[in-house]
């Protein structure tokens, strides 16, 4: 996002992008009305840091989805991880949905395999398990600020009055 570029096909602008912050560059690219629909994904460990954008759970599409995962800001495909976003939605939307992300990883170049996949697009992390974790947790807080993890609410109508305890 830090770059300007443009991209011409066929003599034709596509798009003129000036340098930017991360939220502006996907707004720029995929629309504003993305920009209501995005919440923030920060956080920072000894082992990873997350920054990023995830979709509101009632964004939610059956395909289409934006899901764009980078670590050290070079593209990667990793299921596993995207598990760990989609567990963090479960309840929250519908069964068989998906949800938009734009998350960037940075991790220390020592704990990654880039080389086990021809495309250079799978990566290979020595901490796995543990980033899962951590990125789960993080798409959960970035819900819950938003108060869409949901909360228990009992039902009390129909019961008796229970005195409170009182010395």
């Amino acid at each position: 996002p830090d770059v300007a570029m443009t991209l011409h096909s066929n003599d034709s602008e596509m798009f003129n992008l000036s340098a930017t912050n991360l939220r502006q560059r996907i707004v720029s690219i995929f629309g504003k009305k993305l920009n209501e629909q995005l919440l923030s994904v920060k956080v920072e460990t000894t082992m990873v840091t997350i920054n990023g954008f995830v979709a509101k759970p009632e964004c939610s599409r059956k395909k289409g989805a934006h899901q764009y995962f980078f670590v050290n800001d070079r593209y990667m495909r990793h299921p596993y991880f995207h598990k760990a976003v989609m567990e963090a939605y479960n309840q929250l939307i519908p069964h068989g949905e998906q949800i938009s992300y734009f998350l960037y990883l940075d991790v220390d170049p020592g704990n990654i395999d880039v080389n086990i996949h021809s495309t250079k697009t799978e990566i290979k992390f020595e901490h796995e398990q543990s980033i899962w974790q951590i990125l789960n947790a993080a798409v959960k807080e970035a819900l819950g600020k938003l108060n869409a993890v949901p909360s228990i609410d009992y039902d009390t109508e129909g019961l008796p009055d229970i005195p409170a305890f009182s010395r």
